[in-house]
């Protein structure tokens, strides 16, 4: 563990690089302002630097009220200046002035624009994948524009749904430190890109606490399959309602289903209580129902591939040695049971009884699972077709049946 260690004789020493690589960006004279067990507190000294911060608060957060009261404080007085909300996995920083929020930045992987965009369903994670991968200098946004992905007025509605989420993600942290500081040099302060006012996020923040942890008696966590029972074209429900109501199809969870409605997590979660008290939807805990099209999809798929290894036996005279040993080493590794013990004429997979199998059988994932069988079918198929292949021939089957085998996704 990283530690600063004072000595007896009042020599310090650093253990561990993390402190040393965050310290040397701090390189210069500092004053001890303050000393009392357990704590110490360095100002820089005002001859070397004009941009001195001020710290008005400062200390450790104790449970999910301390931010809020925090910035109670800062919205009743009115103050300038920045917070800084340390947890254990991530450090925010919310910019506040003239009693709103002026500018909101996290660390978290989770508050990334990009992120929040894919949460609201605007963004797919293969888009978001390539736009991170492509080699630009422009940020983020910036290649969304580029990319006629967002006009500016969509971008900048969507940072200030991203600063509410930093907000309300930093007012969650029930453990960690805050400090609350004033710069000297107002062009410290990074400059505006929103204004929301303290005491509508605090009130929103406030509501989402008490609600959601009564929203958690009956939703309980996320990785719950919502179920409609009743039609889902209803005119008594609101618009997110009737969104969130038409993905309960039993195979979605809530973290999908608050992305494809493209309201975010609480406003689905607080649509699925309402709707579960209302008798509308079922909470299923076992894992999405079987998609029979997804099913019959990943097998063609996959039968495919089985058929063109088979078609290379057939042209070095092994086709029906292939078949055998596959067989066998199906019945064997207990993949028969969910693939079948038998290869129709063409070699491909009689989709009917897999599915049948699933039905059976009833997997908590049933698609991975599959997904998984059939791959490791092909897989052996490759390996015994392959034995009396020249070497260059094997060597070309194997490198084109693993591109395919890879390319097929759930």
């Amino acid at each position: 563990m990283d530690r600063l260690i004072i000595h007896e004789d009042g020599s310090l020493h650093l253990d561990g690089d993390e402190h040393r690589r965050r310290l040397s960006s701090r390189a210069g004279g500092y004053r001890l302002i303050l000393d009392i067990p357990g704590l110490l507190v360095l100002r820089r000294d005002s001859g070397q630097s004009p941009q001195r911060a001020r710290i008005m608060m400062a200390g450790e957060i104790i449970g999910q009220s301390t931010v809020m009261d925090v910035i109670n404080v800062i919205a009743n007085a009115n103050w300038r200046g920045e917070l800084h909300v340390f947890g254990r996995e991530a450090h925010r920083m919310l910019t506040f002035d003239q009693g709103a929020l002026k500018h909101a930045s996290s660390n978290h992987p989770s508050d990334r624009l990009g992120e929040v965009l894919f949460h609201l369903g605007v963004l797919s994670r293969a888009q978001i994948d390539d736009i991170t991968n492509e080699e630009s200098d422009q940020r983020f946004g910036q290649r969304l524009i580029a990319r006629k992905l967002l006009d500016q007025q969509g971008l900048f509605g969507f940072l200030g749904k991203q600063a509410e989420q930093i907000f309300f993600n930093a007012m969650l942290i029930g453990e960690g430190h805050y400090l609350f500081g004033v710069p000297e040099d107002p062009s410290a302060i990074p400059s505006a890109t929103i204004h929301i006012p303290l005491q509508t996020l605090l009130m929103e923040g406030v509501q989402r606490i008490d609600e959601m942890a009564l929203f958690r008696e009956k939703i309980p966590h996320n990785h719950v399959y919502p179920e409609a029972v009743q039609p889902i074209e209803s005119l008594d429900l609101d618009p997110v309602a009737q969104r969130v109501l038409i993905h309960s199809d039993g195979r979605h969870s809530v973290d999908d289903i608050a992305r494809l409605a493209g309201c975010g997590e609480f406003k689905a979660v607080k649509a699925l209580y309402q709707l579960v008290q209302a008798g509308r939807v079922l909470l299923r805990t076992d894992g999405p129902r079987i998609d029979p099209i997804a099913v019959s999809r990943l097998v063609r798929q996959f039968s495919e591939v089985m058929q063109d290894i088979f078609i290379t036996a057939a042209t070095y005279e092994n086709m029906e040695h292939t078949r055998q040993t596959l067989l066998s080493w199906m019945r064997e590794s207990g993949y028969g049971k969910l693939l079948g013990y038998h290869l129709n004429d063409d070699a491909s997979i009689d989709e009917a009884r897999v599915l049948k199998a699933l039905r059976e059988h009833d997997p908590h994932h049933p698609l991975q699972e599959l997904h998984y069988a059939l791959h490791q079918v092909a897989a052996f198929a490759l390996f015994a077709a392959t034995d009396p292949l020249p070497r260059d021939q094997e060597r070309t089957l194997a490198h084109d049946i693993t591109q395919r085998l890879n390319a097929i996704r759930i």
